[in-house]
């Protein structure tokens, strides 16, 4: 969780992977739109890649969708070094694919 002011600006949920070993799954990450820009979803990836580490993590995964109103979010995860792994075509709804991204501690 990140905090501003004893306000709460922004999340992650993650978690492990059932039947894997050292795969994690991140779940969602979301900042307050008038903390967007200002370092706030860095600093989450940041500390939980830290905290899975120190957990012997070996694959962060994600999954996001492919439209273009979704640009912004893929491209912040490719700031981050998360590579498209897959893509499951027409998933969400006709023309909506899903994107999967990883990304190797």
């Amino acid at each position: 969780m990140a905090l501003r002011d004893d306000r709460v600006v922004g999340y992650v949920c993650y978690g492990p992977t059932p039947m894997t070993q050292g795969t994690f799954d991140l779940y969602w990450i979301a900042s307050a739109p008038e903390a967007r820009g200002q370092g706030v979803g860095t600093a989450l990836i940041s500390a939980m890649e830290k905290e899975l580490s120190h957990r012997q993590a070996r694959v962060v995964r994600v999954e996001t969708s492919a439209l273009e109103s979704y640009g912004s979010t893929r491209s912040f995860y490719a700031a981050m070094k998360y590579d498209e792994e897959a893509r499951f075509r027409d998933f969400y709804r006709p023309g909506e694919d899903l994107v999967i991204l990883a990304k190797r501690l």
